[in-house]
């Protein structure tokens, strides 16, 4: 070993200095071009790959970050909407209670047709106590539907009586003091015999 390494010794010193400095090079230069022949490029895919794949992760962020944000500002329309329909609920709320109180101090106006079958059959008492007799006494439903009209006419009441002219009147006035949309249509008078037609209304409630 020792007789080796004096050969070398002595093939170095035999050399001249640029060629001396050659040799202590040439392992430097080997080892460099080794390196980037088999090193470098391994290196460089595993840094262009961990590159992609930062940049795939910095899109992904910034597509989730866009996509929270318009989330965000859907969220607060969204609450805003349901803000203002509250409102306009509570504000509809109010006005069906004024409707639903107006409408019950109108059900009166409601064609009933128990209620004004109940009052034709008093129709014959109301005459005997106006003291009048009464001759025939007749009605008519009113079947026609007109979906435009809020009041139309329900029933027609035809009554002819004899009797004294001013018990005639005030039985008249029985019928036009009542609060309901009853109308007298026609009243005619032909000495002690006197007839008189009545109109009677209803709303649609």
């Amino acid at each position: 070993m020792n007789s080796i390494l004096n050969q070398l010794d002595s093939f170095f010193r035999s050399q001249k200095e640029s060629e001396q400095k050659l040799f202590f090079l040439l392992p430097i230069l080997l080892f460099g071009f080794l390196s980037y022949y088999f090193f470098y490029p391994v290196t460089d895919h595993d840094l262009n790959k961990a590159m992609k794949k930062n940049k795939s992760l910095h899109s992904k962020i910034s597509k989730i970050k866009s996509k929270n944000l318009r989330l965000k500002n859907e969220n607060i329309r969204l609450e805003r909407s349901i803000v203002k329909i509250n409102k306009e609920i509570k504000i509809l709320q109010n006005n069906k209670k004024e409707i639903d109180s107006l409408l019950s101090k109108l059900l009166f106006l409601r064609f009933d047709l128990n209620k004004w079958a109940n009052f034709y059959n008093e129709i014959p008492m109301m005459a005997k106590k106006s003291n009048l007799v009464i001759v025939s006494l007749e009605n008519d439903m009113i079947l026609d539907f007109n979906p435009s009209k809020l009041v139309e006419k329900k029933m027609e009441v035809k009554i002819n009586l004899i009797g004294n002219f001013v018990d005639f009147i005030r039985f008249i006035n029985k019928f036009e003091t009542k609060k309901e949309l009853v109308k007298v249509k026609s009243i005619n008078t032909n000495g002690s015999k006197m007839s008189i037609v009545i109109d009677i209304y209803g709303a649609k409630l």
